[in-house]
């Protein structure tokens, strides 16, 4: 009985981490900037441009170029400094690909949050040397990690982080928002598909006289090569729109980490359900607005 208690024990303090040193974090963090706000600056510039207007292949382009190839060396960046954080009696252990490190919980004399969580929240150790441990932790939820370092002996050194407004930020994020790829294929590809059919429809009406007017004159392949570019052109527009929302609501909830403090998770909460509002109930009013006079 005390041996599975001691592997539990063992278990729950272990980490996935990212470890990185600060100009491949600076690195890192650039990238994840520049594939988040390409989102909404291109969707200003689809609704400002005219002459010409941004097309389907030019929109693709610009995402492809700012948003997704950015975003994939980010998270080529974030496998290739995937980490194993655990706590080992009282010392703790970072074990990388390419190194490993052991530090005793009693050298560390501060833990620092880092105060803008990009590429991610993380922390920074102080030694009791006077220096900085040279790799900053990247963990999705610090507290987990705070909670094994006090227990390790480093209780001190924890105690101001505890209520620093990024650590209540992330723990407040990984207590509400836990999503999976699937749920955003299904927001962004798979409700696509109801705006999309409206649009594809009007088009069929418009440029050959019915539903099936293109199927008729052009084929099956012409009709649906239609419709798939319509779908992923809409399923594209429903990422930049939620990206609107999407930062606002996430300026809102760093801002309450920061001043509302146990109160962050309630304002997540409430964030989280206006943007569910403000998206599935926003587009097809938006799609509806198309079709007024």
């Amino acid at each position: 009985m005390g041996s599975r208690v001691e592997a539990k024990a063992e278990a729950s303090a272990h980490f996935l981490a990212r470890a990185y040193t600060a100009w491949w974090r600076v690195f890192a963090g650039t990238l994840v900037t520049i594939s988040g706000a390409s989102l909404p600056v291109i969707l200003v510039l689809v609704l400002l441009a005219n002459d010409p207007p941004i097309t389907p292949p030019i929109l693709v382009r610009l995402v492809v170029l700012f948003t997704l190839l950015p975003g994939l060396v980010a998270w080529i960046l974030q496998r290739a400094f995937a980490a194993s954080v655990a706590l080992r009696g009282a010392n703790l252990v970072v074990r990388r690909r390419d190194l490993q490190l052991e530090i005793p919980c009693h050298s560390i004399e501060g833990v620092v949050p880092w105060v803008v969580p990009i590429p991610g929240p993380g922390l920074a150790l102080l030694m009791r040397s006077g220096r900085r441990f040279r790799y900053g932790l990247q963990v999705a939820d610090p507290v987990p990690l705070l909670e094994a370092l006090a227990d390790g002996g480093a209780i001190e050194a924890t105690g101001a982080a505890w209520r620093h407004g990024t650590v209540v930020y992330a723990h407040a994020k990984q207590r509400v928002q836990r999503r999976r790829w699937y749920h955003r294929l299904g927001k962004f590809v798979g409700f696509a598909l109801l705006p999309a059919a409206v649009l594809f429809y009007t088009h069929q009406h418009i440029a050959y006289g019915g539903p099936l007017g293109e199927y008729h004159l052009l084929g099956l392949r012409s009709y649906l090569r239609t419709f798939v570019i319509y779908w992923s052109t809409v399923s594209i527009y429903l990422v930049l729109y939620a990206s609107v929302w999407r930062g606002m609501a996430e300026g809102v909830n760093l801002l309450a980490a920061w001043s509302a403090g146990p109160r962050a998770a309630g304002v997540r909460r409430a964030t989280e359900i206006a943007c569910r509002v403000l998206y599935y109930g926003g587009v097809p009013v938006l799609l509806l607005l198309r079709y007024l006079p």
